[in-house]
């Protein structure tokens, strides 16, 4: 955070043919401290202000903004200033806990080391082009990573036209991503016949987890926040998700919304709910002392090896996401629908995230896949049975 030390006049004076003034500011250092620097803005050429008094109004305009902005970004500051002292910051206080984590990560280890002492007014399109070049032919990452940290350093200058700290375009906005990139790999989902094949090899407690991801369409996080509550039998209401120990509300306006639940799903949670005594509050899933589970580590100390030991190859949970989007679209359901089910938010079908939860198209689409895990449930008759 960078602030002025007291009020100052500012000293003006003129070198090579321009007016400049120069004062102090004090920048909070990362232990609280403040460190006082001496700064100097240019004003004008002695074309503009041909007299020290014609300096003087520009003088005295200027300072004012410096002994009002207690805050704001100054606008010599370095592109790393500006990003440490500002936008990352900003970031923590405004944003998701895993997106501020997301930005830092992109920030640290491809971007800070890079951009030098450039400042931040001084960024050009070509700096970002040239940027992302060194950084593919360094890193190896593909063009979906390195879209993403474009648009991690074009978001800063976003936050920096926002505070006054620069004008002009987005010079981020025009830079391309190296044509040479590696592609990004193939994405895979599980089909209704692995998803059974899976469900029939976990104990129970895994396996409701694994049916909310396949049948539900429930995110990691959100498979972590679920509470008994929001179960009602016949629907899954998503109020929340889980982050490490962060608990925030799902990811968009459209995540908060219900789904409805198949009868296989609901069996299979009757039968959890069931072994856990009936409960009607708290967590769904849990490590048995109340605490949320760990999907990370559920995934990898029982579900992967199941998986694996299948036949079939580990996915993550996106595979099982992924599952029910790809199985309700071969099953005749349009896109709209599945974005519907999957509670995906698009700026250009933004009307769609305020549809009924139970408009009768999404109900037909459930009601099909159901018929066909109806089918498919007679080779595999430990679905939906509480294992013992």
């Amino acid at each position: 955070m960078i602030q002025p030390v007291r009020y100052q006049k500012g000293n003006l004076y003129r070198d090579h043919r321009a007016w400049f003034v120069r004062y102090r500011l004090g920048i909070r250092q990362s232990d609280g401290s403040i460190k006082v620097q001496r700064m100097a803005e240019r004003l004008g050429s002695v074309e503009d202000f041909a007299t020290k008094t014609e300096a003087e109004t520009v003088r005295q305009a200027f300072m004012q903004k410096v002994n009002s902005s207690q805050t704001s970004p100054h606008p010599s500051m370095t592109l790393n200033e500006f990003v440490e002292q500002f936008y990352l910051p900003w970031v923590k206080s405004e944003l998701r806990a895993s997106t501020h984590k997301g930005y830092r990560d992109i920030w640290s280890l491809y971007l800070a080391g890079r951009v030098g002492p450039i400042r931040l007014r001084q960024f050009r399109t070509v700096d970002a082009s040239r940027m992302l070049k060194s950084i593919a032919e360094d890193c190896d990452l593909t063009k979906t990573t390195l879209q993403h940290i474009k648009s991690v350093l074009s978001g800063i200058f976003t936050h920096a036209k926002n505070e006054g700290a620069y004008d002009g375009e987005n010079p981020v906005e025009g830079a391309r991503i190296p044509r040479n990139a590696r592609e990004p790999g193939e994405t895979y989902a599980y089909n209704l016949v692995q998803i059974l094949r899976i469900l029939e090899l976990l104990p129970l407690l895994p396996k409701a987890v694994v049916a909310m991801a396949s049948f539900a369409g429930l995110r990691e996080g959100e498979l972590c926040g679920v509470e008994w509550p929001d179960f009602t039998g016949d629907a899954l209401t998503v109020k929340r998700s889980v982050w490490k120990t962060v608990i925030n509300e799902p990811k968009t306006r459209a995540s908060r919304q219900s789904v409805p639940v198949i009868p296989t799903l609901a069996k299979i949670l009757d039968a959890y709910r069931a072994s856990m005594q009936n409960l009607r509050t708290g967590v769904i899933f849990h490590q048995g002392n109340g605490e949320r589970m760990d999907m990370d580590k559920l995934a990898q100390r029982v579900i992967r090896p199941a998986v694996e030991a299948s036949g079939l190859p580990w996915y993550g949970w996106h595979g099982f996401r992924r599952g029910i989007a790809s199985n309700l679209y071969e099953l005749g359901a349009n896109e709209k629908i599945v974005q519907r089910v999957l509670r995906h938010a698009k700026p250009h079908v933004t009307k769609d995230r305020y549809i009924k939860a139970f408009d009768p198209a999404v109900l037909e689409a459930m009601q099909r896949m159901q018929t066909v895990v109806d089918g498919l449930g007679q080779q595999w008759p430990a679905v939906g049975q509480q294992q013992n």
